[in-house]
């Protein structure tokens, strides 16, 4: 399938935001919004929560991308769970495979779901910054080649999975709320690179966790 940059823009500018300033600078990151500290990495038993419950939290990310350095807002679904199908096609080709030919497929909306969650945790709802999401499997195949950490039956290659991390978050609070959510979700995979200086979330079939 292909999806041109015309196709794109035009996408954007039926219900997507491009977004021209730098996500807003965040002090306070260690504490939910109570105000209370949040456990460590290895404590799962978080207390906080958004305001919201999931279903009524509105479907908005602040994407930015590792590899070109594009920027948006992305409105993809009310309150009421009414998702705008266009929105959802400009999403899953901002989550394209650069390295490949700018190819793209449908993102699974489950761990669309989970990183808007997952964003709703932090104040101000920041901006988030994907270093991996769709991988055809000819590029996987490449960089499993070099890189032991690549599965070889990756979870990006079916749209599953995002590799991303929060501009000015300490990568150890983002991966102990990815825990919460994929917790709160039941299953999927968590991943911890903390010498990459990013997180995996995934919405695989059964729970998992790893640090690389």
């Amino acid at each position: 399938m292909t999806f041109s940059r015309r196709q794109f823009l035009t996408s954007l500018a039926l219900g997507v935001t491009a977004v021209a300033t730098p996500a807003l600078a965040i002090a306070d990151l260690l504490t939910d919004a109570n105000g209370a500290p949040l456990p460590d990495y290895d404590d799962r038993r978080l207390h906080g929560r958004p305001e919201q419950q999931p279903q009524y939290v509105e479907g908005l990310l602040n994407l930015r991308s590792a590899h070109t350095g594009e920027r948006y807002q992305f409105v993809y679904r009310d309150t009421q769970g009414n998702y705008d199908q266009q929105t959802l096609l400009a999403l899953s080709w901002f989550m394209r495979c650069y390295s490949d030919r700018d190819a793209y497929m449908s993102m699974d909306l489950r761990v669309i779901e989970m990183m808007n969650y997952l964003a709703k945790w932090f104040p101000g709802n920041p901006e988030i910054t994907i270093n991996s999401a769709y991988r055809t499997p000819y590029y996987n195949r490449l960089i499993a080649k070099s890189n032991e950490n690549v599965a070889k039956n990756s979870l990006h290659m079916a749209g599953r999975a995002i590799d991303f991390s929060l501009p000015g978050i300490p990568i150890r609070q983002v991966c102990q709320v990815a825990l919460a959510v994929r917790n709160m979700a039941g299953s999927g995979g968590v991943g911890y690179y903390p010498r990459q200086g990013f997180v995996h979330l995934d919405c695989g079939d059964r729970a998992s966790t790893w640090v690389r």
